[in-house]
């Protein structure tokens, strides 16, 4: 639910209200991205591929995602997702697939007034294992706060998020008696960039944060980054991923 919903509006007049390549701050009409991992050596420079996995996200003709897939090194399919949307383009329902297998999945309901009314989270079998309630969003379709029950009604887990239009600032998730189990936030630059996330996992004995920082070193033509680098706290490169953009043809 979490993921899922970082949509963003698109230009007034039309249909689909609700973009994810708006969201994702992504220019273009872009059909598929292709995102491989490298990693990094001692001084940071890229280094060989991740021997998993190479991502592959397709996008309708309204800028959401429709799809998206994971190859290890090799070629072999690990992970597939196919995603259903409204008609104002809203999130609707996912199925995760792993190596050929349905992991779960997860169906939403709506209103008239095109808000969200509820979540059906599926385990492999197909049998229920949560559902969410108490679904609110902002003007841009973002879930902003939402409940958590198991499938026989025991109360779980609240999670609220914050937002500057569609960006997310920050995230709490709290247990069943109000505890703060997990919380995090993100910077971004005059770019609307990414460039740090910081998580705070809260445990019966410890509190750890980690903080993800992100530098940008490339771009394509119509401004969409190439190239990013991940780095920890102290600023050591951990990861460098490259992308490659397909771009619909003007007819």
């Amino acid at each position: 639910m979490l993921a899922c919903n970082n949509e963003g509006n698109k230009s007034a007049g039309s249909k689909v209200t609700f973009s994810d390549l708006v969201a994702e701050n992504l220019k273009g009409d872009i059909s598929s991205i292709e995102e491989t991992p490298y990693q990094t050596d001692s001084t940071g420079k890229i280094g060989a591929m991740d021997s998993c996995c190479i991502a592959l996200t397709e996008y309708d003709e309204n800028g959401n995602v429709v799809k998206y897939t994971t190859k290890d090194s090799k070629g072999t399919l690990k992970e597939e997702g196919t995603i259903t949307r409204y008609e104002n383009g809203m999130w609707k329902g996912q199925k995760n697939m792993k190596d050929g297998k349905i992991i779960n999945s997860i169906e939403t309901s709506m209103d008239d007034k095109g808000m969200y009314t509820g979540a059906l989270a599926y385990d492999s079998t197909g049998k229920l294992e949560f559902y969410y309630t108490g679904l609110s969003q902002n003007e841009q379709g973002q879930i902003t706060s939402w409940k958590q029950y198991d499938k026989d009604s025991v109360f779980r887990v609240e999670g609220a998020n914050t937002y500057d239009k569609y960006k997310q600032l920050s995230y709490t998730m709290k247990d069943s008696v109000g505890k703060v189990k997990n919380s995090g936030a993100t910077k971004y630059n005059d770019k609307d960039e990414q460039v740090e996330n910081s998580n705070t996992n809260v445990t019966k004995d410890s509190t750890t944060t980690t903080v993800t920082k992100y530098t940008y070193e490339s771009y394509d033509d119509m401004g969409n980054w190439t190239q990013r680098t991940t780095r920890n706290e102290k600023g050591k490169a951990t990861k460098i991923a490259k992308r490659v953009y397909t771009y619909r043809k003007k007819e």
